[in-house]
């Protein structure tokens, strides 16, 4: 049976956010909160294991007190290469992974993965009945060397690379909120009007 010390959550906040004007995502700030500390208050009630995925602003990301891990991958190569990087470091079993721009985020995405987690599987992916949500992760430590050699061989895309692996569907209904995600500036306005 897997439970929260059996699990290493991931932030993902190491991109480059082209689409923010390269702001830093996961230090955009949601009703007067870094975004990142919004997502951090709902995890560590539930778990001491966090890591952040960063490439910037290294300094910063390290005052909320937890590992900050920088792409082992240089070029800033996607959420794939920060999941390669923090598996190679962390101390668990498994790894889950959030992206850091997602201010819906709640600790009950992590419950479901662990109510419906299958120890056949090595990567389990959220999906909200409409789409695959992929950067919402729970992936085995075991995968870190066929996800090394699906990133050498020049692959990016997270879709393919679960596909080609022992996966399954975490499904949440098709109405959540809990993956929205902020992508630009004008959806960032837009959040912090309500």
């Amino acid at each position: 049976m897997l439970t929260n010390d059996d699990i290493t959550i991931g932030i993902l906040a190491g991109g480059r956010a082209t689409r923010m004007n390269s702001q830093d995502k996961g230090l955009m700030l949601v009703h007067g909160i870094p975004i990142i500390k919004k997502i951090i208050n709902k995890i560590e009630n539930n778990s001491n294991n966090i890591v952040i995925n960063a490439n910037r602003n290294i300094s910063k990301y390290e005052s909320f007190n937890f590992q900050v891990i920088q792409d082992s991958l240089s070029d800033f190569q996607g959420p794939l290469a920060g999941i390669y990087s923090m598996l190679k470091n962390i101390r668990t079993n498994y790894l889950f992974t959030i992206p850091c721009d997602c201010p819906n985020f709640d600790w009950n995405v992590v419950k479901k993965f662990i109510d419906n987690f299958e120890e056949t599987k090595d990567i389990h992916v959220a999906h909200n009945s409409l789409r695959s949500q992929p950067v919402f992760m729970l992936i085995s430590k075991s995968m870190i060397d066929p996800l090394h050699d699906y990133l050498m061989s020049g692959n990016r895309k997270i879709d393919i690379f679960y596909k080609k692996n022992n996966f399954k569907y975490v499904y949440f209904n098709e109405d959540t909120s809990y993956f929205d995600n902020i992508n630009t500036i004008e959806q960032l306005d837009e959040y912090n009007s309500k």
